[in-house]
């Protein structure tokens, strides 16, 4: 029964997470995500990425609760309630999950807009939820997978345990060592996780889905070679025009001209 329980609420919030963002990373720039989505096969059906941080308390919440129901079936009647006691190991296993959450997000929203020209993991779409949880910019990271691999060690310890007895395991089984060794490995990927997103390398695919659209300036013309100032050789002038023929000198009209010899003197002009 405490399988078919755990099966239950897993089944639940992998249905909520998958028609939500419950689990997912909050986008930083929403243009720079709809451009690395635009290089994909199929850009239409792109979503943010996995967050490590709330699949972690998710992992949790969801073991606890199944842990505490099962027990609680297991060790009730219909005459007495045996409500089961919430010890410190509980405890601390949901406060690292749920600190983890809350200085995850406290060291996003520092990240927000301090990217300069890189693109942050925030803004990649996702490639599946493993690959998310233990990927940053860069790609997989060891701060992320040690991480990953531990919760799911003290995971498996702790569901091994309440699935052959019926109550929540205490300080004898998840030993103060393990919370310890949680907490280092919790603290070694906070820590690392503030380096995140500085300096990330950009690819030449996400160059080209980062580069801002600008316009051509038209080729200007070379400018003309100055022309080099030469003295032209002068030019000797040209033979002057024959001087014109002496027009005969003929009396204007309304002069009297002179008589012809012999004859006549003409009419006077009236």
């Amino acid at each position: 029964m405490y399988y078919i329980i755990l099966i239950i609420l897993s089944a639940i919030v992998i249905i909520i997470a998958e028609k939500s963002s419950m689990l997912r990373n909050e986008i930083f720039n929403d243009a720079n995500f709809c451009k690395v989505a635009a290089t994909m096969k199929k850009p239409e059906k792109a979503r943010p990425s996995f967050s490590l941080g709330r699949s972690q308390l998710a992992f949790w919440t969801v073991i606890v609760i199944s842990s505490f129901i099962y027990v609680f079936l297991k060790c009730s009647t219909s005459q007495h309630f045996d409500i089961p006691v919430l010890n410190d190991v509980n405890l601390a296993l949901i406060g690292i999950a749920a600190g983890t959450t809350l200085i995850s997000k406290t060291i996003d929203n520092s990240q927000r807009d301090a990217q300069g020209d890189a693109i942050p993991q925030q803004d990649y779409p996702s490639k599946g939820f493993f690959i998310d949880i233990i990927s940053d910019e860069k790609g997989v990271s060891i701060h992320r997978l040690q991480n990953v691999i531990w919760t799911i060690v003290v995971g498996a310890i702790y569901i091994g345990y309440v699935a052959n007895h019926p109550q929540l395991p205490d300080s004898t089984i998840i030993t103060t060592q393990l919370l310890a060794l949680m907490g280092i490995s919790t603290g070694a990927y906070l820590g690392l996780k503030i380096n995140e997103n500085q300096n990330a390398p950009v690819s030449a695919a996400t160059q080209n889905a980062n580069a801002a659209p600008t316009a051509v300036p038209a080729q200007q013309a070379a400018p003309a070679a100055p022309v080099p100032n030469v003295n032209p050789a002068p030019v000797p002038p040209a033979n002057p025009p024959a001087p014109a023929a002496p027009l005969p000198n003929v009396n204007p009209p309304g002069n009297n001209p002179a008589p012809a010899p012999g004859g006549n003197p003409p009419p006077a002009n009236p």
